[in-house]
């Protein structure tokens, strides 16, 4: 072949051992065409953005409880039953409203849960063929979902190490996760859990942390997501250079305004608690 050949998207994933044809991709061990794993979104300022998610939750899910996307996706892969992603499930969950709620949604990420779980060795080639493919520049581990075992964590830091510009941040509350990082240079982790609680909460749980935290002696950052700085900064997280992907700002501990729902929303519910935790997060490094 050519040395100065580029190789299409289909010859890429057929290096990595993974059929690709028009946008599909075979998924081998499910016996079905699906689509690439990662939707990812274009952005001038940091290349194209992907974004893996799985099932969230630590319950059983069960076939029964499914539209018929989602059980359509365990069926294909003979599973009746399996055991969500994350070490917990949150109160007041995000994952539980806006998009989530849709069975197509539902059943993509029932497919990575079954492929994380069940079929690792075929889910790491085809995320490296969409990296490699897709000439992807940053990864968002898990908008949805966690890691639950080492071998998962393991995975994602073969794929790290085998494309090293490529910037992966994550949160996580999976504690194996928390050190195994400590050693790779492109992924970049949140811990969802502190001295002090989650990292997440309302503005007076996130006043009593960052109190409690910064007493301790560690160095706390607040994320300015829903707050008036946000919008002034017109900056979309896969943009920042500060707090959770820790690559500006050298910090211990990220906090995080808990996400707006019918149950809570900042600034209505407790105007005073927001307005001290706006006061914080003007007077540090955004």
């Amino acid at each position: 072949m050519n040395k100065n050949h580029k190789l299409t998207k289909k010859e890429v994933y057929a290096k990595h051992g993974v059929i690709f044809n028009g946008d599909k991709i075979f998924c081998e061990p499910l016996n079905i065409w699906i689509s690439p794993l990662m939707p990812i979104g274009s952005n001038t300022k940091v290349g194209n953005a992907a974004t893996f998610s799985m099932y969230h939750g630590d319950e059983i899910l069960n076939i029964k409880d499914f539209g018929e996307k989602t059980a359509a996706i365990m069926a294909a892969a003979n599973v009746t039953s399996i055991k969500a992603s994350c070490p917990l499930h949150c109160d007041d969950c995000y994952c539980d409203k806006g998009r989530y709620v849709f069975d197509n949604v539902k059943a993509g990420n029932m497919l990575k849960l079954i492929l994380a779980k069940l079929h690792l060795e075929w889910l790491e080639k085809a995320l490296k063929a969409q990296i490699e493919a897709e000439n992807i520049t940053q990864i968002r581990i898990h908008a949805a979902g966690d890691f639950f075992s080492i071998e998962y964590v393991d995975m994602w830091i073969r794929i790290a190490n085998a494309f090293e510009k490529v910037v992966f941040w994550t949160y996580t509350k999976f504690e194996y996760a928390v050190n195994a990082f400590d050693h790779v240079d492109n992924i970049f982790l949140t811990p969802s859990i502190t001295p002090a609680g989650f990292n997440f909460g309302t503005c007076s749980e996130l006043l009593y942390r960052y109190d409690k935290l910064t007493k301790l002696g560690y160095r706390v950052h607040i994320c300015c997501c829903g707050t008036p700085i946000e919008k002034k900064l017109n900056m979309h997280c896969s943009e920042c250079k500060h707090g959770c992907k820790s690559v500006g700002i050298e910090c211990d501990y990220v906090l995080f305004i808990k996400h707006s729902s019918k149950k809570y929303k900042a600034g209505k519910d407790d105007p005073i608690e927001y307005a001290k935790i706006c006061e914080i997060i003007a007077n540090q490094n955004n």
